[in-house]
C-alpha cells in the first residue's frame, strides 16, 4: 500500500501538464491586491495634491491679508475662505484646518502656517489596516507690510553724485529723513566730520559708508519707487501777484501805539488718513472744547504802519494722534485771532519797507520790511536779506521765475510764514488747488534756468516756516535754520550742508513731517 502511494507522488511530480493553472491562482492574490493597492494609492495622491492645493493658498490669502494693517484682524477668515474655496474631492471628510502665525527666519509671528487632514476609508486598504487614512499637508507663507517714507530734506536730481552733500562739522539732527532720487553709487555723501541723526537715509542710488558707520540711521539704497512728491504742482498765479512793483524803502513812524483787543478763537477738528492732504472726517466723542478767549490792553506797542481795525488771522496746526495708515487719527487745530485797533498814535519815523504781492525783479532788502500776505513773483533777480534788518511776513508765498534766487545771509532776523488752503483760496485760487499749495513758501517754477545757487547763510534770528520747492536748482546751506508753527520741508535738486551748518529743528514740537516721497509693496512669500 505504502509503495504504492509513493509511486503515484512520483507520477504526478513528473507531470508538466496544469502548471500556468497552478501559477495563476497562486498569483491571483497579489495580482488583485496590487491592483486594488493601486487604486487607493490613486486616491490618497489626489487627497493629498488637492489638500496640499488648497492649504497652500489659504496661508498666501492669510498672509496678504496680514501684510496689510487694514486687513490684518481678518487674517484667519481669509484664509479660511480661500481653504475652502480650493476643495471638491476631500470637501466631506476634510478636518477643519489650523490657522495660526508662526516666526520665520528669526522673525516673531511673521508668517501664517497652516494645516490640515483628510481622514477617510477605502476597501482594500481598510481590509489590510483594519482602520481609515488620514492625509495630512501643511503651509506657511511670510509676509512682509509695505512701508510709507516721509523725508523733509529731498534731492531731486536724478543722476548727480553728492546729491545730498553733508560737510565740515556741520550738525544734522532733524530725524525727519534724507532722501535723493539720485541713481548714482555716491548720491547721499560725506565730507568732514558731521554729526547727523536723520531717522532714515534713502536713496535710489548709493549712500556714503561714513553714514553707515556713523549713525543707527535706517539707511535703504538703490530704492525704486522713489518720487518728487510736489512734481504734479503749479505755482498759483492769482491777478494780485501779476502786478509790476518795484522795492523801496520809505520813512515812517518807528513808535505806534495804540489800545489793542484780542479774540481768539480755537476749535478742533478730527480726521483720519495716511496724511493731512488726503485725511477725511472722524467724530471723535472725547475730542477738545473749543475755545473763545478775548483780552484788552491800552496803549499798547504794536508794529509799525498799524491802522485802526480789526485783523483776521488764521493758523492750522494738526498733529498724529496714532495708528498708521489710513487709520492713523489726526487733530487739527484752528486759530483764528481777531485783533481791532484803535486809538492808534505814532511818534518818530525812521526808513522801513512794506511790500505789497506782485511782480519783482529784484528784493534787495535794505530796511525793516514787512511782506503783506499775498503771492509775490520774482522773475530774474534775487531775494537778498542782509545786514541787520528784521524781515517778517505772514502767509506768503514767492514764485521763482527765469533764474531768480534765494540769498539768505548772517545777521537778519527773519520769520517768513507759508500761506495757508484759506489764505490761497482769499486769492482766487481754487479750493483743490489751494489745499495742494498749501504749506509753500517758495516754489521755483520748473522752466526756470538757475544762475547760481540758493544761499541759506541764516542765524539763530532766521525762521521759515513752510516748504522750500527748488526743483531745478542747487540749496547751499551753512547757518541756523528754526521753525516756530510749522515743519520746514526741503526739495531742491541738489542740497549741501557745510562749515557749521546747524539744523536741528525742523519741526515745532508734536509735529511731524507727513510728505511721503515712497511707498514699499507688501511681499509675500510661499516658504513651506
Amino acid at each position: 500500500m505504502i509503495t504504492k502511494i509513493r509511486r503515484s507522488i512520483a507520477r504526478m511530480a513528473g507531470c508538466s501538464s496544469g502548471n500556468a493553472t497552478l501559477l495563476v491562482a497562486l498569483g491571483m492574490p497579489v495580482l488583485i491586491g496590487g491592483a486594488g493597492l493601486g487604486v487607493d494609492m490613486t486616491q490618497w495622491y489626489m487627497w493629498k495634491r488637492e489638500l496640499q492645493f488648497a492649504v497652500d493658498q489659504s496661508a498666501v490669502a492669510g498672509a496678504w491679508a496680514m501684510a496689510d494693517e487694514d486687513t490684518q484682524g481678518t487674517y484667519s477668515a481669509r484664509a479660511l475662505q480661500e481653504f475652502n474655496a480650493n476643495l471638491s474631492v476631500t470637501d466631506d471628510f476634510n478636518e477643519a484646518p489650523s490657522i495660526q502665525l508662526a516666526d520665520y527666519a528669526g522673525g516673531t509671528l511673521n508668517s501664517v502656517a497652516v494645516s490640515a487632514t483628510a481622514n477617510k476609508t477605502l476597501p482594500f486598504s481598510s481590509f489590510l489596516t483594519g482602520g481609515s487614512t488620514t492625509i495630512y499637508a501643511y503651509a506657511q507663507a511670510s509676509f512682509e507690510e509695505g512701508a510709507t517714507f516721509t523725508s523733509c530734506l529731498v534731492a531731486l536730481h536724478e543722476e548727480n553724485s553728492g546729491a545730498i552733500t553733508i560737510g565740515g562739522n556741520s550738525v544734522l539732527t532733524a530725524s525727519c529723513g534724507l532722501a535723493a532720487l539720485s541713481t548714482s553709487d555716491e548720491s547721499i555723501t560725506v565730507n568732514g566730520n558731521p554729526e547727523v541723526d536723520a531717522g532714515w537715509i534713502l536713496s535710489a542710488g548709493g549712500v556714503d559708508d561714513w553714514l553707515k558707520e556713523n549713525t543707527d540711521d535706517i539707511i535703504m539704497e538703490n530704492m525704486e519707487g522713489l518720487y518728487d512728491p510736489f512734481e504734479e504742482l503749479e505755482p498759483p498765479t492769482p491777478e494780485e501777484s501779476a502786478i509790476e512793483r518795484t522795492y523801496s524803502c520809505e520813512a515812517e513812524p518807528t513808535t505806534t501805539t495804540a489800545d489793542v483787543s484780542v479774540r481768539t478763537v480755537t476749535t478742533y477738528d478730527y480726521y483720519q488718513g495716511s496724511n493731512s492732504r488726503n485725511a477725511t472726517g472722524w467724530s471723535n466723542s472725547q475730542g477738545k472744547e473749543d475755545s473763545d478767549v478775548r483780552s484788552d490792553t491800552v496803549n499798547q506797542s504794536v508794529p509799525s504802519g498799524t491802522q485802526a481795525g480789526t485783523v483776521e488771522s488764521s493758523s492750522e496746526e494738526w498733529t498724529s494722534l496714532g495708528g498708521s495708515g489710513r487709520n492713523r487719527k489726526w487733530e487739527k487745530k484752528t486759530t483764528t485771532v481777531y485783533t481791532t485797533y484803535t486809538n492808534v498814535e505814532v511818534e518818530g519815523g525812521e526808513e522801513a519797507g512794506s511790500v505789497r504781492p506782485g511782480t519783482y525783479t529784484d528784493l534787495q532788502i535794505a530796511c525793516n520790511t514787512a511782506f503783506a500776505p499775498g503771492v509775490y513773483n520774482l522773475v530774474g533777480g534775487e531775494l537778498r536779506i542782509n545786514g541787520q534788518h528784521e524781515v517778517t511776513g505772514s502767509a506768503v508765498m514767492f514764485v521763482l521765475y527765469n533764474g531768480a534766487r534765494i540769498h539768505i545771509n548772517g545777521g537778519a532776523d527773519v520769520n517768513l510764514t507759508a500761506m495757508q488752503a484759506s489764505d490761497l483760496m482769499a486769492v482766487g485760487v481754487s479750493a483743490e488747488d489751494a489745499n495742494e499749495l498749501a504749506g509753500m513758501l517758495v516754489f521755483e517754477d520748473r522752466s526756470s534756468t538757475p544762475r547760481q545757487d540758493h544761499i541759506m547763510n541764516g542765524n539763530a534770528n532766521t525762521v521759515l516756516n513752510g516748504a522750500l520747492y527748488l526743483s531745478n536748482s542747487t540749496v547751499r546751506f551753512a547757518g541756523t535754520i528754526g521753525v516756530t508753527s510749522q515743519c520746514l520741508m526741503i526739495a531742491a535738486a541738489n542740497i549741501t550742508i557745510t562749515g557749521t551748518t546747524n539744523m536741528s529743528t525742523f519741526c515745532p514740537a508734536e509735529s511731524s513731517e507727513d510728505t511721503t516721497v515712497v511707498s514699499t509693496a507688501a511681499k509675500v512669500r510661499l516658504v513651506a
